[in-house]
């Protein structure tokens, strides 16, 4: 195999796993919807902070590999990976972590239920009843 095609799949499955970590990094921000419901507003912010890291990412890749030259072969692999990435393991992730959520949220609803001590004559503790 030539060494010119060796170097184009190279970068070819370099930005595949690029594209897997931008969408990783989405998954970031998915998480923390699901933690606590978000804005309109913050929604947007967060998605535009996503595409501007997603401009730069690719910038700074073509840049490094590909001295500036953007190939379409390059943006194939970055949305092959964000695709096998985003379909594959991202649901599964995001789905455990849902899970584990809840479960932690129930876990705290019954500590804090057992750590309330709930006395039942108030005037006691002030000392009025002497």
């Amino acid at each position: 195999m030539p060494v010119e095609i060796q170097q184009e799949l190279q970068a070819f499955l370099i930005s595949a796993f690029w594209g897997m970590l931008l969408v990783v990094y989405y998954d970031f921000f998915r998480i923390l919807r699901i933690l606590k419901k978000h804005a309109v507003w913050m929604v947007a912010v967060e998605d535009l902070l996503y595409g501007l890291a997603c401009g730069c990412v690719i910038l700074a890749f073509t840049y490094r590999y590909m001295q500036g030259q953007v190939r379409i072969y390059i943006l194939l692999g970055m949305a092959c990976g964000a695709g096998l990435y985003n379909w594959g393991i991202s649901p599964y992730l995001c789905g455990a972590i849902r899970i584990l959520c809840r479960k932690v949220k129930i876990a705290l609803k019954k500590i804090s239920k057992r750590s309330t001590i709930k006395d039942k004559n108030p005037d006691a503790k002030e000392g009025k009843n002497e």
